[in-house]
């Protein structure tokens, strides 16, 4: 049987794959996919992770139950509280620095779970950010700016890395920390045969440009 890639299954699959998000939340109550938009808001309107208890004004006004609406985004894997009563994931924010960052706004800064998801973040939000990451296997920089929905990679051979070791329930575990920015093809080639158990391809900045805007384009659209 021929193997199905990991940008086939983020691209392709609808409702099955850990990475489908837009696919996931079409499955959920107007309401609830409501309650997941003013989630996302509320990361770039404070340009810090949102407390559970600062989200559940805008539950209530919705109709539903605060904690039942969000362990349903959880049960979706789309939004997860951390220990601390913070929202630790809500992808394409993190609510952690995971070395990806995203100035918009004039200067606030945000946390991205991986490269394709900092690239997401001006396509689904509309304006412009610049990314700042390091490249894992030389840690170089990397940045790319967006501007007027154009995007400059510094280097200009940048390159993304998109792996996936098959481990864990949701994206956060088994696909977000293999997905880097590389300074060159080379260096992503090189540091996916560091990687245990994982298998990947080099994406071109156009190609991950293209699946960041499917993943992400449309989730703050009503």
């Amino acid at each position: 049987m021929e193997s199905v890639s990991p940008v086939q299954r983020l691209r392709e699959a609808r409702g099955t794959a850990r990475a489908d998000i837009p696919g996931r939340r079409a499955q959920l109550p107007p309401a609830l996919q409501e309650f997941h938009r003013s989630v996302l808001r509320a990361f770039l309107a404070m340009g810090r992770p949102p407390h559970v208890s600062e989200l559940r004004a805008s539950a209530t006004e919705l109709g539903l139950a605060p904690d039942d609406a969000l362990e349903r985004l959880a049960d979706a894997d789309l939004v997860h509280a951390g220990p601390d009563g913070h929202i630790a994931v809500a992808y394409p924010f993190s609510g952690s620095d995971r070395g990806v960052h995203v100035r918009h706004n004039g200067g606030a800064e945000v946390w991205a779970m991986c490269a394709i998801d900092a690239l997401g973040i001006p396509q689904m939000w509309g304006g412009d950010v610049v990314i700042d990451a390091v490249d894992p296997f030389s840690q170089e920089a990397v940045q790319v700016e967006s501007c007027d929905g154009r995007l400059s990679w510094r280097p200009e051979e940048a390159v993304v890395l998109l792996a996936d070791n098959g481990c864990g329930p949701t994206s956060a575990e088994s696909t977000c920390p293999l997905i880097t920015f590389h300074a060159s093809e080379q260096n992503a080639l090189s540091h996916l045969k560091s990687l245990p158990g994982a298998t990947g391809e080099v994406l071109s900045q156009g190609e991950a440009s293209d699946l960041a805007g499917h993943l992400f384009g449309g989730l703050l659209s009503g």
